[in-house]
């Protein structure tokens, strides 16, 4: 992204499945993913590729988004950002999650709709 680009936009079609403590171990210590969060990672990677298909932002970042759940069910929002960070990186999007300096959060409710919205700014 150079100085007269655009904050690039990312949208995609479910809310991120929250990663926390998710992750199983089986004997002999491998780890693996359940189906839902595997189901989701690839979905959405497939989602932002279909949108941004640059190189990978470098640099500090600014990150905007907007989660539209569909009713006011505690949702830990916190685990949900990991989950986006790692599929920013994985579809190329951004190099590291630790370019992100800057994080805005919005909860808006829309019934029986969700989907996530993503703005990305360099920082100056």
């Amino acid at each position: 992204m150079s100085e007269g680009e655009k904050r690039i936009e990312v949208y995609l079609s479910s809310l991120p499945v929250p990663k926390g403590n998710r992750y199983i171990r089986r004997k002999g210590g491998k780890v693996f993913k359940p189906p839902r969060i595997r189901n989701w990672e690839a979905r959405a990677i497939w989602e932002i590729k279909q949108q941004y298909s640059g190189d990978p932002l470098d640099g500090p970042l600014s990150m905007e988004v907007i989660l539209v759940l569909p009713n006011r069910r505690k949702r830990d929002i916190d685990n949900m950002l990991k989950s986006l960070w790692d599929v920013l990186e994985k579809a190329k999007v951004i190099k590291n999650d630790n370019q992100i300096y800057e994080i805005r959060t919005i909860k808006q409710i829309e019934k029986n709709v969700q989907k996530t919205i993503i703005y990305i700014n360099r920082l100056k």
